[in-house]
């Protein structure tokens, strides 16, 4: 059987590139004790006012309780996965770490029993990294990127840093102009500054 391989080449060799680096800390408020957040229209809103044309974003969750996972935005779909975790992680367990009796400090003032969901994170990922072009998340078709709430409602916090690769001479004179050569820190932006809160 064969296989088609499509190579995609980038013309500037390393010699001839550099790296900058924009972080944003997303603060995301849920209101579900499951919720799936997208991300995607934000990250690439940031990235097209930042003028990052080309380069990578991982995308981090701060929480145990909170991961992040690329899969398509179907409604029916997102039912499912949440079926899906509360059966595999159901609530009503007797998980040790609920017995707050028996758990060592510390302990947080606001503390719940979660055990199920720290299990249901165990089974996601807690980062993402995607490649960038053209000033957006090279995604497929179908695929979004989602910031999952395992144990809402709370208000989350995740961090998207970018990767951008500029040609030497645009490297230079991004350097001069912001008068550092260490490359950039974006600001601190919550979720209303990309077209609203949490869905």
């Amino acid at each position: 059987m064969s296989h088609l391989i499509r190579a995609i080449s980038h013309p500037a060799p390393a010699a001839t590139r550099s790296v900058t680096v924009s972080d944003i800390l997303l603060t995301i408020p849920t209101a579900e004790p499951i919720e799936f957040v997208d991300l995607t229209d934000r990250i690439n809103e940031f990235l097209r006012r930042e003028n990052l044309r080309e380069g990578a974003v991982t995308v981090f969750s701060r929480h145990t309780t909170a991961a992040i996972k690329i899969n398509e935005a179907e409604e029916l779909l997102l039912e499912d996965f949440k079926h899906f975790l509360r059966r595999l992680c159901p609530v009503e367990h007797a998980y040790n770490h609920n017995d707050m009796t028996r758990r060592k400090p510390p302990i947080a003032i606001d503390e719940r029993p979660n055990a199920h969901s720290h299990l249901m994170h165990l089974l996601l990922s807690t980062s993402e990294t995607i490649p960038v072009t053209d000033y957006a998340l090279a995604l497929g078709i179908w695929q979004r990127v989602f910031m999952i709430e395992l144990d809402g409602p709370r208000t989350r916090e995740v961090m998207v840093r970018c990767h951008a690769y500029l040609p030497q001479e645009a490297s230079s004179a991004q350097s001069r102009a912001n008068g550092e050569d260490a490359g950039l820190r974006g600001p601190h932006l919550d979720a209303s500054d990309f077209g609203g809160g949490a869905k």
